[in-house]
């Protein structure tokens, strides 16, 4: 009996709570990257208070014990958060600190309180995350100037693409990144700042009309110069090439005919010169006490000249050497 009066009374503290979370309005918190956030409570009577949970839509995050005459109690219940949540002593607001986009969450406090009709009530906060934003940068493009007039066309951003990021320019009052100006010499004196700003910062930068103009000009004449440029390099292109082209064919051809030319030459022209000897060994064999005596004959090589044309007279046509 008394389990089934114990299930009674967490069904009814269940549907109390759903309640409750159901007629709580959603408060927004916006931190900053690797700085504190601090979550309101907004009690009235704070002395009423016992415990406080806090939980976000994944996991508990921590329960807080209050005390009347010393500093309330901290115990964090997920390791995800150790040293970096704090609870002041004199209201009880929650603070979370080196904060990290992950962070982005929502989050609840169930407080409990120690009044008459012992109410527990319910905290809800949505807490985004942000990082602070550096100085915006301003560039300028599509520049054209005709009969003194400056037409620019100028981008804001920032370093890193942020979500809810908003831009504005001034003095025109225009909102978005993207600028379109025609800068006449009467107004040369202006300056255009693009303010970035985003729901935990803001910041600015400035470009003069005079400086505007200036660069647009300069822009102007160095595409002209490359536009120049790129003609007189296909002009010579246009020229060498062919050039090139003629004296590697000619040298080709030139290679090609001393190649013939040498292929044609007479091999008599080579080996009218040689003379082609021939060492015979004699027939019949000598007796060992007489000298042995080498025959030494010419012999007749074909397309060559024959020694007998050439030997002086009275020389035989064979010589024996000692």
């Amino acid at each position: 009996m008394a389990q089934h009066y114990l299930w009674i009374l967490l069904l009814c503290l269940q549907t109390c709570l759903e309640a409750a979370e159901s007629n709580t309005n959603i408060l927004t918190v916006n931190g900053i990257l690797g700085e504190t956030v601090t979550f309101p409570l907004n009690i009235q009577d704070v002395q009423q208070v016992t415990i406080i949970n806090w939980r976000n839509s994944k996991t508990s995050v921590a329960v807080v014990m209050a005390h009347s005459d010393k500093p309330p109690q901290v115990l964090v219940t997920h390791q995800y958060y150790n040293q970096r949540i704090s609870v002041s002593s004199q209201n009880y607001n929650l603070e979370l600190s080196n904060l990290r986009m992950e962070d982005s969450e929502t989050y609840k406090a169930d407080i409990n309180t120690n009044n008459s009709k012992k109410e527990t009530f319910t905290r809800t906060y949505k807490l985004q995350v942000y990082r602070r934003l550096g100085k915006p940068k301003i560039t300028q493009s599509l520049m054209t100037s005709e009969n003194s007039t400056c037409n620019v066309t100028l981008t804001c951003s920032v370093e890193k693409e942020e979500k809810n990021v908003t831009y504005m320019w001034s003095p025109t009052g225009k909102e978005g990144s993207v600028l379109q100006i025609f800068q006449i010499p009467k107004n040369q004196e202006l300056t255009y700042t693009c303010t970035a700003w985003n729901p935990v910062s803001n910041n600015s930068d400035s470009i003069s009309a005079q400086q505007l103009c200036a660069d647009s000009a300069m822009s102007i004449h160095m595409h002209h110069a490359r536009w120049l440029s790129g003609l007189v390099v296909l002009f010579l292109v246009i020229l060498i090439l062919p050039a090139v082209l003629v004296f590697l064919f000619w040298k080709r051809g030139r290679d090609s005919s001393f190649k013939i030319l040498k292929s044609k030459k007479k091999p008599d022209d080579v080996s009218k010169n040689t003379i082609y000897t021939c060492v015979t060994a004699p027939k019949d064999p000598q007796p060992a006490e007489l000298r042995i005596y080498d025959e030494i004959s010419l012999c007749k090589m074909d397309k060559t000249v024959s020694t007998q044309d050439r030997k002086p007279p009275g020389i035989p046509s064979y010589v024996s050497v000692i």
